[in-house]
């Protein structure tokens, strides 16, 4: 093994680290910005709800992390010094990472499932449902912030990106409910998990989506602002698409309304949230 080698291999050991001590962060920062006891609600309480929407906060936070990561430069040429410069401000996009995903939560709370209280919804009620769309919109954020701090780029431009969003999951939650023949709002309130699932799926494959807009370099605004916008599009477009198809094709005879509402079938969720995140990902690598 030569020096190069030896050093590459430290530096991913001092990234482990890092990845490991970001993810005990995130743990002490909710745990201070929610209002009741995560611990208590998990080990004791046994609720699932809240345990969905912790796993794609958690993984939200993997995410970002490897979004400051990925794509580092060569550290054959770089000194002690530059590297623990490096780790340092990959530490702080990490920190802005999971301040921005307590914020995310907010967001659900106030303007995609605005017409009741998600936390009440997941602490007193276990709605899993709700703790489906929490987990999806984290996941979802967590990918555009990754794509918008992935190369160079600055970070008013990684902000700018995370308000925009931050809307476009809003306006998708909408377009969303205009596209069921059901009530999102209605249906998740009555703890329907299937309703909460299709809608959670659905804002993590708009999320891969729009990662492909945010990653890379930022090279002006207009030219980035252009591609996030000409993405969205086809996001909602190519999702509007195949909610269609995958009824048609996948399963046929299938009456969305009837099976979601009514039966609360979850293989609707399964089977159409899986067709969506994997278009997505053909859209991401493809295009």
């Amino acid at each position: 093994m030569n020096f190069t080698e030896t050093a590459e291999l430290y530096y991913g050991m001092l990234y482990i680290v890092l990845g490991i001590a970001v993810l005990v962060l995130s743990k002490f920062i909710i745990n201070r910005m929610t209002p009741y006891r995560i611990d208590k609600e998990l080990i004791h309480s046994d609720n699932p709800a809240l345990g969905v929407t912790l796993a794609g906060y958690y993984a939200g936070v993997v995410i970002v992390f490897l979004g400051s990561v990925i794509g580092e430069s060569s550290t054959e040429s770089a000194t002690v010094g530059s590297l623990l410069l490096e780790a340092g401000i990959d530490l702080c996009y990490a920190l802005f990472g999971i301040l921005a995903l307590n914020l995310c939560r907010k967001v659900v709370d106030l303007a995609v499932l605005y017409k009741f209280s998600t936390v009440k919804e997941i602490i007193t009620d276990r709605n899993v449902g709700t703790g489906a769309v929490e987990a999806g919109a984290m996941i979802a954020t967590a990918l555009m912030i990754a794509g918008a701090i992935n190369g160079e780029g600055s970070f008013l431009s990684t902000l700018v990106f995370f308000v925009l969003g931050m809307g476009l999951l809003i306006l998708f939650s909408r377009f969303h409910a205009l596209l069921t023949p059901y009530d999102d709002h209605d249906e998740i309130e009555k703890d329907n998990v299937a309703a909460g699932a299709y809608l959670g799926f659905s804002l993590v494959a708009l999320g891969i989506i729009v990662l492909k807009a945010t990653a890379g370099d930022f090279i002006s605004w207009s030219y980035n602002l252009s591609w996030f916008a000409g993405y969205a599009v086809l996001g909602f477009l190519g999702l509007a698409v195949l909610q269609k198809l995958i009824l048609v094709i996948f399963l046929p005879g299938a009456d969305i309304e009837e099976e979601i509402s009514r039966d609360r079938n979850l293989n609707i969720a399964w089977i159409g949230g899986t067709m969506s995140i994997g278009t997505a990902a053909l859209i991401f690598f493809l295009l």
